[in-house]
């Protein structure tokens, strides 16, 4: 085959498709396509949000990511150690029932 689907000649040896116009992604990384709604001030607030987190990616895709990810991390905590002891102490209780 001597184009691509838009027309565009291949070079010889080139298999499919173009050169990428993205970078390409470091090893740990996957990229998947995201659909999102929000308001549109929430979209201004993440988008400044991103600017300033994601200001060292080279696309606002990795920009956007790296904001998610950062979100994310923020929001994952342990569970409380009075959790543990609740639980270990409910187990205690049904065994004794048992």
């Amino acid at each position: 085959m001597d184009a691509d689907s838009l027309g565009r000649r291949r070079q010889p040896g080139q298999q499919s498709g173009l050169r990428s116009m993205h970078p390409v992604l470091p090893d740990a990384w996957l990229s998947r396509a995201l659909r999102v709604a929000m308001s549109s001030e929430d979209w201004s607030k993440f988008e400044a949000l991103a600017s300033v987190l994601g200001s060292d990616e080279p696309s606002a895709a990795r920009a956007y990511g790296q904001t998610i990810a950062h979100l994310i991390a923020r929001e994952v905590r342990p569970a409380p150690e009075w959790m543990d002891w609740e639980r270990q102490k409910t187990l205690r209780l049904l065994k004794m029932v048992s």
